[in-house]
């Protein structure tokens, strides 16, 4: 990973101080090859084996993952979701219309399938566990038990997380099946990790994708309306 904010190497040191990097020879290449100017423009090129990102003047080449590849698909098309099945089946170029025509009938059929993560059961049982866990904490409150109250407050956060994953706008239940749930998994992990790595090379493109990228079922890049960012590929 090679970062910059000009069109050298100065983030963490001199080029010849890069030189033991794979991505060193790349990253001199582009940047005095003009590929990422001019300075002001966001770019998301993949180069190889590496992708070379610009945001805000800054620079980084990072080495190709699943996870860059995803988050390519959906800044080229922002406000679209992406159901996880579609980009784990898109090809690695999809460049070309029929390319991606291609991709999205391999997940059509089934798309919506799956079940209720919560059944009705599983609901009622959580509404009462909530309710007990409501009044123990209320009378560690009185007795002043701090180390109950964690506690309390602990289980209380894991079933509101595991309640938001399982119900989404409107209080509609969230399907799933093994491999869509699998897809998730996969598809959010890789997503979340390419996410990171950018943000150690460039802060505030991190910053912006941990806001303005949405995980789950489906993925989408929501850039602010008022601030929208013209990528360029």
């Amino acid at each position: 990973m090679i970062a910059s904010s000009q069109p050298t190497l100065g983030a963490k040191g001199s080029a010849a101080d890069q030189s033991s990097s794979p991505a060193a020879p790349l990253a001199i290449s582009l940047l005095q090859g003009g590929v990422l100017r001019p300075l002001e423009e966001s770019v998301f090129i993949q180069q190889g084996d590496y992708w070379a990102i610009r945001y805000q003047g800054q620079v980084a080449i990072l080495k190709s993952t699943r996870g860059l590849r995803y988050l390519a698909d959906l800044l080229r098309d922002p406000g679209r979701e992406f159901h996880v099945r579609e980009l784990l089946a898109r090809p690695m170029d999809v460049s070309t219309p029929a390319a991606a025509v291609a991709a999205n009938r391999r997940v059509t059929d089934g798309l919506y399938a799956g079940v209720p993560v919560l059944d009705a059961q599983a609901k009622v049982e959580y509404k009462c566990r909530v309710n007990d866990l409501r009044q123990d904490l209320s009378q560690a409150e009185r007795f002043n038990d701090p180390r109950r109250k964690t506690e309390v407050k602990n289980e209380l956060q894991a079933i509101a997380d595991q309640l938001a994953s399982a119900v989404g706008l409107g209080g509609r239940d969230r399907k799933t099946s093994s491999d869509a749930e699998r897809a998730r998994s996969a598809v959010t992990k890789c997503i979340k990790k390419a996410v990171q790595k950018i943000g150690e090379a460039i802060p505030s493109l991190g910053y912006h994708l941990a806001a303005r990228i949405k995980t789950g079922y489906f993925c989408s890049y929501n850039p602010h309306p008022d601030r929208p960012v013209a990528w360029k590929f």
